[in-house]
């Protein structure tokens, strides 16, 4: 199983409270910082908008927001 792929921006506070509940959750996540032109182009083929960060990709989703991707891991991932 991949991880799930969180678009986000290091300096971000929002982004911040994501990595942190996944962290304290142990959740893996593979980490893309928009910042860089790579992930930035990604999430733009996905549909999302490095403006609205953070984004979470997994199962074909991409979902938007701090509220939606902590929900959705909680669901997912911490109530199996």
């Amino acid at each position: 199983m991949t991880a799930p792929i969180l678009y986000y921006w290091a300096p971000c506070s929002t982004c911040s409270v994501v990595t942190a509940f996944a962290d304290e959750h142990q959740i893996e996540l593979d980490k893309r910082d928009v910042e860089q032109e790579i992930p930035y182009q990604e999430l733009l083929a996905l549909g999302g908008d490095a403006n609205l960060i953070p984004y979470l990709y997994d199962n074909e989703q991409l979902i938007q927001g701090n509220d939606a991707v902590i929900d959705y891991l909680t669901q997912n991932y911490l109530n199996k």
